[in-house]
């Protein structure tokens, strides 16, 4: 155990059971004095005789340090020092040169190549002792770390499992009631009892709730696609704009906002390839987002750009701070005080965009508000000056 002194905490670090060095000199009897030195240390040595079968051994084997003699045969200490610290596997190993002089030259090369220390003729056995040993507790702590973050990552992985089947089951319970509450319906009171319009609103609210609930779940699902690189698109050619309608349309029916959607679309609509599901709930996303943030009526304007579609979603009302554009398609980002939603909804929009091949971006809008803008099925949407396909949203 090592305990770290700089706190009254008790900080203690656990090296491995077994403390192994790899000694690499040229032969036997230069590697006597660094043998006797780590044996009386308590470590284990293993010895290797060349620079080439070295880097091989610690690849293979990483060892808690390793000693380089400055006497081994081409490429010589300085260049294993280098393929030593240039390899993730054998980065954090730390790595002694032993001079057989005190040349400050070489020193400055050897820290250069990434030694942790180098010792000369000059460096006590003290001294060599007290650096062997500091170099060990940070190897020891670095081992900890990475043990944490391969455990952590395994709980990760299945956590992200165990809410996939949650995520699953709450779809499938979520349906399973919406089904149940439209077949209750059928049995609700006469159209002239008194009662029939509070059972029908009542019935009009459950299937509102439960379609929130739905999208939600949704979203969060196709989010977790698009982080684990399992979201694959189904291309069909199809009019933004006929999507836009038919998300407006479902969204009075169910009540979603309280805003009207107004759009303008050209009169021949250009078709582009696209996911239809997933374009129709980003579009649900954007649209549910202005018109929680804005007053009045969201207006979608769709054009033709860049031999593509280019669409605006937006309203009048505050847009965005400076601070607040920076994290806008962030996952979980709150804006402002006033959250419209989980923080995925924007996320997933701009990762479906891109997806795609597009690219989505905010414009302030003037006279006040402003827009989402998204650009989707042209050869050059991956072009960076919206000057080239914009002309401002008119609200």
């Amino acid at each position: 155990m090592l305990v770290d002194e700089r706190t009254t905490h008790n900080n203690a670090l656990t090296l491995p059971t077994q403390v192994e060095a790899l000694v690499v000199a040229p032969n036997r009897g230069a590697a006597r004095a660094s043998i006797t030195f780590l044996k009386q240390q308590g470590i284990s040595v293993r010895t290797s005789d060349d620079a080439a079968s070295a880097f091989e051994e610690a690849l293979m084997y990483p060892p808690d340090a390793i000693i380089i003699d400055d006497r081994i045969g081409l490429p010589g200490p300085i260049e294993l020092c280098r393929q030593i610290k240039s390899n993730v596997r054998t980065h954090f190993v730390p790595t002694i040169l032993l001079a057989m002089n005190d040349l400050r030259p070489f020193r400055l090369k050897a820290l250069a190549a990434g030694a942790d220390a180098v010792f000369g003729v000059s460096t006590d056995p003290q001294e060599r002792r007290t650096r062997l040993w500091a170099l060990l507790r940070t190897r020891g702590l670095y081992r900890r770390i990475d043990r944490k973050q391969r455990e952590q990552g395994s709980e990760i992985v299945e956590r992200r499992r165990w809410l996939a089947y949650l995520l699953h089951d709450l779809q499938g319970s979520v349906a399973a009631l919406r089904a149940n509450v439209d077949f209750l319906s059928r049995f609700g009171p006469p159209v002239d009892d008194s009662r029939r319009p509070d059972f029908s609103d009542a019935v009009d609210d459950a299937r509102t709730v439960f379609d929130q609930l739905m999208h939600s779940v949704r979203t969060v699902m196709d989010f977790d696609r698009v982080e684990t690189g399992q979201l694959v698109l189904n291309r069909t050619s199809a009019k933004v704009g006929d999507l836009v309608e038919s998300v407006a349309a479902d969204l009075r029916r169910q009540a979603f906002s309280n805003t009207d959607v107004h759009i303008e679309r050209p009169p021949e609509e250009r078709a582009v390839p696209l996911d239809v599901e997933l374009i129709r709930r980003m579009l649900v996303n954007l649209i549910m987002h202005c018109a929680r943030r804005f007053q009045g009526t969201t207006t979608v304007r769709i054009a033709h750009a860049q031999g593509g579609i280019c669409v605006w979603l937006g309203g009048k009302g505050n847009a965005p701070s400076p601070v607040e554009k920076k994290t806008l398609f962030e996952p979980f980002a709150q804006l402002g005080d006033k959250p419209v939603g989980y923080g995925l909804g924007l996320a997933l929009a701009q990762a479906v965009i891109e997806l795609h091949g597009g690219r989505i971006w905010w414009e302030d809008v003037p006279g006040g508000g402003g827009a989402f803008a998204f650009l989707l099925g042209g050869p050059h949407v991956g072009q960076t000056d919206e000057e080239k396909v914009a002309t401002p949203l008119r609200l």
